[in-house]
């Protein structure tokens, strides 16, 4: 009561047909920060943001018994995209459920609204799997649950916009036919099943024709009882939506603001393409079908709508920044800003505004790629060409591009270049300390799969300029290349230290290729084995070529070991147990032995990326692949 003030209007944030919903804050037992042994001042408690639903005033045996079989049925099943149950409260006469709060709310209340109307066909195709996912879950657990009451109202979406089913207070035991009794508010009439009314029977086909309600609820983006659809069928869109899917003009039904962008962002691959809007629709128009003998299965529609999103491709919205932007953050692009050179222009470095889900603007630094060689025509090419690239060499270890600009003669590209820190500035900073061998290795295989990704599928194939400044690492270390499409090996204005990275064959062949980058690879390598960046002075010391001859030689002489990070080989840091810190016999020989194949002599003589990342694979396996 204290949290929404005896059920202030305040927080009332909607209703579901059977009880009100309030927005509040509740303090919860926090089990993960109390103590293994023993407290002061009391249990740690820690606060979070609920949905608090009110049973509706009036109530009856009916609707306890409806309360008990949600709180039942919600405790005892665990899915992503079912509701989670918190807690409950049945003083006073009271019957109240309290739920993780649904960031973007109910699925009905956005239908037509300025933010959903922007989500991609992707998202929305994703947000129906979500939904087949969590009904197919309720059917095939245990003892198998009927819903009996799907409809977009019943349809939360998380922060990630994330579906999860609730609204169980309908549902039934058995995926054999069952009787549901209930005084249906109107609205929610239009999605039951028209043979319901008929037998009064309830089936797992029943809860099919309801997902193909919302399916179609979703492509149209207006609710199934919209008044459009009322005036025309007194049962609202189904009818209507079978009625267009047979006459072929199904898509005068779709929500036209699917392809539209506003000014600051210019997303590609936005709207359905032919192939995905056909299967979409497809699976969706079966799910309606008047007889329900001829509905497809969970299983069948699931499999339906992961081809669609499939087919759909990939759906990347791009910034568009202003041109003033990146001028004040290049001083116009100074030549001090420059970090390299491609065949079409140069890459500067640069600090910009970046909004980010539309909400939140943030500062990010970044590569500003400026085209500038060639007539406007060919500049405008090569332009369109690359973002097309982008999006279809989209790959978690390298590094995204963020937007563009278009302005007056101007094409320029803008990418991520450091969200968080590089391998450089941990290496250098001692940070990589904590990280245990097993760890190592995945960042290792995750720069050796960019590389791969490189090699094989983009163009130029070959980076250049692989050094651990342009290994980015996210928050949970995964590693993503910063790939700009510089070509040359020695580009203007390179940091102090990037020539102990170069292929020692390039100087004397002039031949730069994939093998160059593979040797720069290599001497990363030894950089996480040893802890210590190439151009440690430790290493310029003993040769002008830093880490990488002196490795050579030890590996050579058998004394590698006196090299490896002293991190590595103790069992515990301070306040933590890590098992399996240290490297094994059989992991370490490995990953030494490819390590030393990458630095070969020649480019003829060194492995293929593939051939690292098996490499990197079986060390990982020799070592486990726990990881801690």
């Amino acid at each position: 009561m204290r949290a929404t003030e005896t059920f202030n209007m305040g927080y009332y944030i909607g209703t579901d047909g059977y009880g009100e919903v309030y927005k509040a804050e509740l303090d919860f037992l926090d089990i993960q920060s109390m103590p293994s042994m023993g407290f002061i001042g009391g249990l740690p408690k820690t606060r979070k943001t609920v949905a608090i639903k009110r049973m509706n005033a009036r109530q009856n045996e009916q609707d306890k018994l409806r309360f008990l079989l949600e709180i039942e049925l919600l405790t005892s099943r665990k899915h992503p995209n079912i509701a989670s149950l918190l807690g409950y409260c049945t003083e006073g006469g009271e019957l109240i459920f309290v739920f993780d709060f649904p960031f973007r709310g109910s699925l009905n209340e956005y239908f037509g609204s300025k933010f959903m109307d922007k989500l991609t066909w992707s998202q929305r195709v994703q947000i129906s799997l979500d939904i087949a996912h969590g009904i197919h879950y309720l059917h095939t657990s245990m003892e198998g649950i009927l819903h009996g009451d799907l409809r977009s109202e019943n349809i939360l979406l998380d922060a990630n916009l994330n579906a999860k089913v609730t609204g169980f207070g309908l549902s039934k035991y058995r995926t054999k036919e069952s009787t549901i009794q209930t005084k249906h508010i109107a609205d929610s009439q239009v999605y039951l099943d028209p043979k319901y009314f008929e037998t009064g029977k309830y089936k797992k086909e029943s809860d099919v024709y309801s997902l193909g309600v919302v399916l179609f609820e979703i492509l149209s983006w207006r609710l199934a009882y919209d008044k459009i659809y009322m005036t025309e069928n007194d049962t609202g869109l189904a009818p209507i939506a079978r009625q267009r899917f047979k006459e072929g003009t199904l898509k005068e039904l779709i929500d036209p603001h699917i392809v539209e962008d506003d000014e600051h962002i210019f997303t590609i691959n936005r709207g359905p393409n032919q192939d995905s809007f056909d299967a979409f629709s497809k699976i969706a128009y079966q799910c309606l079908a008047e007889n329900p003998a001829k509905r497809p299965t969970l299983e069948v529609v699931i499999k339906e709508l992961e081809n669609a999103l499939k087919l759909q491709g990939e759906t990347m919205a791009l910034f568009r920044f202003q041109l003033t932007d990146i001028l004040f953050a290049t001083k116009n692009f100074l030549e001090s800003y420059c970090i390299g050179e491609y065949k079409y222009g140069i890459v500067y470095k640069a600090k910009l505004n970046y909004l980010k889900d539309r909400y939140l603007e943030e500062r990010y630094k970044v590569a500003v790629k400026r085209i500038f060689v060639g007539e406007s025509g060919q500049r405008e090419q090569i332009f369109f060409s690359e973002i097309e690239k982008c999006i279809s060499y989209n790959h978690p270890n390298i590094v995204s591009i963020l937007g563009f600009c278009d302005e007056h003669d101007e094409r320029i590209l803008v990418y991520e270049r450091a969200s968080h820190n590089s391998l450089d500035d941990c290496l250098i900073s001692g940070n990589i300390i904590n990280r245990t061998w097993t760890q190592r290795l995945h960042l290792c295989l995750g720069i050796a799969h960019g590389l791969n990704h490189i090699h094989t599928k983009m163009d130029p194939q070959q980076h250049g300029d692989i050094r651990s400044a342009n290994v980015l690492l996210t928050n949970n270390w995964e590693a993503k290349i910063a790939y700009f499409g510089i070509s040359k090996l020695y580009p203007p204005n390179q940091e102090v230290g990037s020539e102990v990275y170069w292929d020692p064959e390039y100087e004397k062949s002039g031949k730069l290729g994939k093998e160059s980058d593979v040797y720069s690879l290599g001497v990363v390598l030894f950089e996480i084995f040893c802890g210590r960046v190439a151009y440690d002075p430790v290493y310029m010391y003993q040769s002008e070529k830093g880490l990488a001859s002196i490795a050579l030689r030890c590996v050579n002489d058998g004394t590698i070991m006196k090299m490896i990070d002293p991190a590595l080989m103790v069992e515990a840091v301070e306040g933590t147990f890590i098992s399996s810190r240290r490297p094994n016999k059989d992991s370490l020989d490995t990953f030494l032995r490819i390590a030393y194949k990458c630095l070969g002599e020649t480019q003829a003589n060194r492995p293929t990326s593939e051939i690292v990342i098996k490499e990197l694979e079986r060390a990982l396996d020799f070592q486990g692949r726990l990881y801690f």
